[in-house]
C-alpha cells in the first residue's frame, strides 16, 4: 500500500461571480466585486483541499478535451495535485457550473454535467486504487456511466487493498438515489453529505434521524455537515456535535469538500474522529471566506493555528 491519498469522481470548473442581487432582463447588465474560476466537484475540489493540507494526492475522473478540461487540469497540477488518471474525452465538454454568489454566501448553480456522465468503469485505473492510503468517492451520483455496479466495485478492492474509505454525494439527494447508494455504503468507513441531502435520502427530518438511518445500511460513521450549525459525527458509540466557527461568510462553494479533506487529513495524523472534525471545520471555515472552492487554505499549519485560535459560534 502506497502513501497516496486518491479522490475518484466529479471534476467540475466553477465560474463565479459576487455579489449578484438579481439578474438583469432583457440584455441588461451589472457590474460584480469579483468573477474568477475554480476547480471544483466532489472528488477534485477535495483533492486541491487535501493537497493543500500536504498530503500526495492524485484524482480520477473525466474532462472533456474543451479548453474548460485545459483549464481545470492546470489548475489542479497548480496545486501539486496528480492529474495523470484524469481522462480525456474527446467529444464531450468538461462539466462546468456558473455560481452568482449571493451576498449572504449562497450559491444557486447553473450546471452542465459533461464528461463526469460518460466516466466508465473500464476508466478505473486499479492497480492506483488498490494501493491507495485513503480512497474519497466524491459524487459517483453524477458518473453514471459508473453503471449500478460501478462504485461499489471500487470502493470493496480500495478497501481489500488496505484503504480507509470516505464518501459524499454532489446531488440533491432523494430516496431513488438511496437506493443506488446502498450497495455502496458497507464499503465506506465516513460517509460525509450535508445535513441536507441526509435527510432528503432517507426521508428523515433531522440530522440526527438522518444519520441513524445510515448507519443501518452498514456505513462504518457518519459525518453531516451542517453550514452554520456546524456538524455532526455518528457511530454506534458516539454522536459528536461541533459548533462552526465564527466567521464572515463570502461563498459556500466547496465547503463541503474542504471539510472532507480536513477530516480526511486528520484521520491520517492518527486522530480520533470527534478531533478530525475540528481540522474539517476549520478547513471548511477557511474556504468560506474567500470564493471558490480553492480559496482560504493556505497549508496544514495554518489551518491548525486558524483551528485552535478561532472562536467557534455559541451553540
Amino acid at each position: 500500500m502506497s502513501d497516496i491519498v486518491v479522490t475518484l469522481g466529479a471534476h467540475v470548473l466553477d465560474i463565479l461571480g459576487r455579489y449578484v442581487t438579481h439578474i438583469p432582463e432583457g440584455q441588461g447588465s451589472v457590474l460584480l466585486d469579483e468573477i474568477r474560476l475554480a476547480p471544483a466537484g466532489s472528488a477534485a475540489g477535495t483533492a486541491v483541499g487535501l493537497a493543500k493540507l500536504g498530503l500526495a494526492v492524485a484524482t480520477v475522473g473525466a474532462v472533456g478535451d474543451d479548453a474548460l478540461g485545459d483549464v481545470l487540469i492546470r489548475a489542479l497540477s497548480g496545486f501539486g495535485v496528480d492529474t495523470t488518471h484524469v481522462v480525456r474525452k474527446p467529444g464531450v465538454q468538461t462539466s462546468a457550473s456558473i455560481l452568482p454568489i449571493r451576498p449572504n454566501g449562497d450559491r444557486p448553480a447553473l450546471h452542465a454535467i459533461g464528461a463526469n456522465a460518460v466516466y466508465s468503469i473500464d476508466d478505473v485505473p486499479w492497480q492506483l486504487i488498490e494501493s491507495a492510503a485513503h480512497l474519497h468517492l466524491g459524487g459517483n451520483d453524477s458518473m453514471r456511466g459508473l453503471g449500478r455496479d460501478g462504485a461499489p466495485q471500487i470502493l470493496r478492492r480500495a478497501r481489500d487493498g488496505g484503504a480507509t474509505t470516505s464518501m459524499d454525494i454532489l446531488s440533491e439527494g432523494s430516496p431513488k438515489l438511496l437506493a443506488i447508494l446502498k450497495p455502496c455504503l458497507p464499503f465506506v468507513d465516513w460517509f460525509m453529505p450535508n445535513a441536507d441531502q441526509a435527510c432528503k435520502l432517507t426521508e428523515t427530518s433531522t440530522p440526527e434521524q438522518a444519520a441513524i438511518q445510515l448507519l443501518l445500511f452498514g456505513v462504518g460513521g457518519v459525518v453531516l455537515t451542517m453550514g452554520d450549525d456546524g456538524s455532526l459525527l455518528t457511530t454506534a458509540r458516539e454522536r459528536v456535535h461541533l459548533p462552526a466557527h465564527n466567521i464572515d461568510v463570502v461563498d459556500t462553494s466547496g465547503c463541503g469538500d474542504a471539510y472532507c479533506a480536513g477530516f480526511i487529513r486528520a484521520l491520517g495524523l492518527g486522530w480520533a474522529p470527534a478531533e478530525c472534525m475540528k481540522l474539517g471545520n476549520a478547513a471548511a471555515a477557511l474556504v468560506a471566506q474567500g470564493l471558490g472552492s480553492d480559496a482560504g487554505i493556505r497549508d496544514l499549519d495554518h489551518t491548525l493555528r486558524f483551528m485552535r485560535e478561532t472562536p467557534l459560534r455559541s451553540s
